[in-house]
């Protein structure tokens, strides 16, 4: 055991992952033994994401069976199990369940499903920052932001307010990258910047709730008012 240790060969990709990785088990090579890759969790769900006629989709954009499916699907390794996934991953997406206990039974087991096989498995999650400043009088407050998407989010946008000129100043805002995707909303602003870009003038009727797999309203609030005596 001590010797197949020794000479583990491991490919990385990412600078993460090569981090996890003594030097002397990495391997340049097609020959290796196991893989370790960091994936981020918003570049992942945002390459599934869509805009249509100012609704954003798909609906389970934020389950976690979807992000699950995302990271894991195809790796089974097992034909049948890939054919039940293939199935209840169907019938999620296409509402074929009745009530809300069957939908949830329906993901528990495709989770299950998914990481049944031995081919790939989560091994952790690292921590995502992201800065902003609360100075006087330049900075900001009132601050929401997305679970997986961060401050790239509508979420953001919506809620996000200046702390000199609530309504009527400038928000500065940085990204980690210069625009690279087309400028159209068909199939544009699907980089980093372009995303944030379409947060802002797209104007959806209903965004991503931030800490679940809900959707809120964007324009109103649906408030039960009190009725008059």
């Amino acid at each position: 055991p001590g010797s197949d240790i020794e000479n583990l060969k491991v490919k990385t990709s990412g600078a993460f992952a090569q981090s996890l990785v003594r030097p002397a088990w990495r391997s340049p090579d097609p020959d290796w033994d196991v893989e370790i890759t960091d994936i981020g969790a918003a570049e992942l769900v945002a390459a599934s994401d869509y805009s249509t006629n100012g609704w954003l989709g798909p609906a389970w954009i934020k389950a976690g069976w979807f992000h699950a499916s995302l990271l894991l699907r195809g790796q089974a390794g097992d034909d049948d199990l890939n054919r039940r996934i293939s199935a209840e991953l169907g019938r999620l997406q296409t509402f074929a369940y009745d009530g809300a206990v069957e939908r949830i039974n329906l993901e528990r087991s495709l989770v299950a499903a998914l990481v049944g096989g031995c081919h790939i498995r989560v091994a952790g999650y690292t921590v995502k920052r992201e800065y902003f400043s609360t100075v006087f009088t330049a900075g900001i407050e009132n601050i929401a932001y997305d679970s997986i998407g961060g401050f790239n989010s509508p979420m953001f946008i919506r809620t996000v307010k200046l702390k000199d000129f609530p309504w009527n100043g400038w928000l500065a805002l940085g990204i980690d990258a210069a625009p690279a995707a087309a400028w159209n909303p068909v199939a544009g602003f699907t980089d980093n910047f372009g995303r944030l870009m379409w947060s802002a003038v797209g104007d959806p009727a209903l965004i991503p709730a931030p800490n679940d797999s809900a959707w809120m309203l964007n324009r109103i609030s649906d408030v039960q008012s009190s009725a008059r005596r």
